[in-house]
């Protein structure tokens, strides 16, 4: 590790890894299970680092789950047949993306890429069914979560239109 300078924090190791549980409790989709229902949780996710520059997931190809950043920063990009990408969101530790894909077989609808290392907590559609057949109520909590999680993304995303549509108006308003 590259010091600060002389006076530099020689304390500082690296990204703080705060525990699994603590991570998922602060996440909408999971917010409202209990200690124990995030130990389960803890028990079935996966983490995974990525390096800079490597692809998480890209646009069309079969959603799997979702991820949380555990740390580091992930860049959310439409690249679908253009040479320039449009970045949509920069994602930082504690946010989470690909949600849509715990819902079953569609396809992506951008691309995700490590934008530094970074360390990703994955939650995907057969751990929601496994959850949801073995822990019913946890899973109904989680699948609630989710639905919530969307509408507010869905009402999100129609303000955003809305301001185009205000800005441009209706004949300039097309995104693309």
């Amino acid at each position: 590790m590259k010091p600060d300078g002389i006076w530099g924090n020689i304390f500082r190791y690296g990204p703080r890894k705060e525990p699994l549980a603590e991570v998922l409790q602060n996440i909408p989709v999971f917010q409202d299970l209990s200690p124990k229902e995030l130990r389960i949780l803890e028990g079935v996710v996966h983490l995974r680092t990525y390096q800079p520059g490597e692809t998480v997931f890209a646009e069309t190809e079969p959603g799997a789950g979702m991820y949380v950043i555990r740390y580091g920063r992930v860049d959310v990009v439409l690249k679908h047949q253009s040479e320039n990408e449009l970045v949509l969101a920069e994602l930082e530790e504690g946010d989470f993306f690909g949600e849509m894909a715990l819902l079953g077989d569609g396809s992506r609808s951008a691309t995700a890429v490590a934008r530094e290392k970074s360390e990703l907590i994955g939650f995907f559609h057969p751990d929601l069914v496994e959850i949801l057949e073995l822990h019913p109520v946890m899973g109904a909590k989680i699948t609630l979560g989710l639905a919530k999680t969307l509408a507010d993304r869905l009402r999100y995303t129609n303000m955003q239109v809305r301001d185009v549509w205000e800005i441009r108006g209706p004949n300039e308003a097309v995104i693309g």
